[in-house]
């Protein structure tokens, strides 16, 4: 054999080696078996998804009560803008039905009759 082949040789026995050790080694300081590890982890992944939805569920909550305050306060002014305008259509009403007896009456001294003849 060459040097070289030996070489190669070497490096596969001794990276079996250790890999074997390294397998032994992963083996006895393994804390518990590997049913009950994965056990363990079903337990806490199950938890983790239980408290994730509980909190996914009171996001949800909040959201929904933050919207209802959105929409009360959006009512509330709504109500509050109709109210107003109503109130200006309203004096805009008086103000013309005001000036339309203004100018009527006007209109009737102007024609020299007597107040109401018209109305």
């Amino acid at each position: 054999m060459s040097d070289r082949d030996t070489g190669l040789m070497d490096f596969c026995v001794a990276f079996a080696l250790g890999a074997l050790a390294g397998a032994s080694l992963a083996l006895v300081m393994a804390p518990e078996r590997g049913d009950k590890t994965r056990k363990k982890l079903e337990k806490k992944s199950r938890k983790l998804r239980k408290k994730a939805g509980k909190r996914l569920d009171e996001a949800g909550d909040r959201v929904r009560e933050i919207g209802e305050d959105w929409y009360d306060e959006a009512e509330d002014f709504a109500a509050d803008l109709s109210k107003q305008i109503a109130d200006v259509v309203e004096e805009g009403v008086r103000a013309i039905r005001d000036t339309v007896g203004e100018e009527i009456k006007d209109f009737e001294k102007k024609l020299g009759r007597k107040k109401g003849l018209f109305g």
